[in-house]
């Protein structure tokens, strides 16, 4: 064999070798004790450049896509899914903005017809609501202990996650090893995506937006267990699995419609997953996506991203 030939076929076994660790994927359960009478799992499965997130048994799961910077939410019983991108949230957020200025409006006419001392209680409610949305996030900080246990074989360091210094929960986070490097860039890169639409929405609605969001917990590392404080609901990594996955459950099913929350009718909210804050009011058109409760180091009170059409 002359060298030209052996040089080809050691560059060819290491681009096949390359190609297929760049191809690993993951997929991750969580399972949710404390919240419900049963216990809940979520499932995250990570493909290349998309993340799949949704709950056991629920019709409606996100699909990220990293390489578009796109968030499907997907009801596959309605066979129809929202499309978010930063631009379509600036848009929907706008319109939303508009819906809350022509309620104020509204509500003023309605008061001047109130009598006096009604129309002072309710100034005084809305005066104390809008003070609650402005007023700045809690100061979250996490401190690393030297406490390690092993979930599903692999070791984590605990730390107590604060919020303006009272400890709200511990969460158990193993090294950047546990799963694979380009998987585990894939998972933070949606959270950091949910964590902006999050933050946008706050901020077209004057709300604070939160000080810590999702992908806080996973970038040093895996989330394997959050533990709310002192003795509350907890979710716990149950499996991890690195088997191939399917193309086709990493792309929106064929035949199904797009949705507008911002020009069809508000769709009704699912419910919200564990850990997160329930879904703002009827009548909202973001109401948070499925999110594990492993993603969620402090719940915000803001909207995050649309949820699938009502069923």
């Amino acid at each position: 064999m002359n060298m030209k030939h052996l040089s080809s076929s050691l560059m060819t076994a290491l681009a096949m070798t390359l190609a297929a660790s760049s191809h690993a994927d993951t997929k991750l359960t969580y399972t949710d004790t404390g919240f419900a009478p049963q216990d809940r799992q979520t499932v995250i499965q990570i493909h290349g450049d998309k993340v799949r997130m949704g709950e056991v048994g629920s019709d409606i799961y996100s699909l990220y896509d990293n390489t578009s910077k796109t968030l499907y939410t997907i009801n596959t019983k309605t066979k129809q899914y929202i499309e978010t991108t930063p631009d379509k949230v600036r848009e929907r957020m706008a319109k939303v903005v508009e819906m809350q200025n022509q309620f104020k409006e509204d509500m003023k006419k309605q008061m001047a017809a109130m009598p006096e001392d009604q129309r002072k209680m309710v100034e005084e409610r809305m005066k104390q609501t809008e003070e609650m949305m402005k007023a700045p996030p809690p100061a979250i900080k996490m401190d690393k202990t030297d406490r390690k246990e092993t979930i599903q074989g692999m070791e984590c360091t605990l730390s107590t996650i604060k919020a303006n210094d009272q400890p709200v929960r511990d969460v158990c986070i193993s090294g950047s090893d546990s799963m694979d490097a380009a998987d585990h860039a894939m998972l933070v890169s949606m959270f950091e995506f949910m964590d902006g639409v999050a933050a946008e929405s706050a901020k077209a609605q004057g709300v604070t937006p939160p000080a810590e969001g999702s992908a806080s917990l996973h970038k040093d590392g895996l989330a394997l267990r959050i533990q709310a404080l002192p003795e509350g609901p907890r979710s716990e990594l149950s499996s991890l699995s690195k088997d191939a996955l399917n193309d086709a459950d990493f792309m929106v099913p064929e035949g199904f419609t797009i949705f507008e929350p911002a020009a069809d009718a508000p769709p009704a909210a699912p419910p919200a997953p564990a850990g997160q804050s329930e879904p703002p009011a009827t009548g909202s058109t973001t109401p948070p996506a499925p999110a594990p409760a492993s993603s969620v180091p402090a719940a915000p009170a803001v909207p995050a991203t649309p949820a699938a059409p009502a069923n």
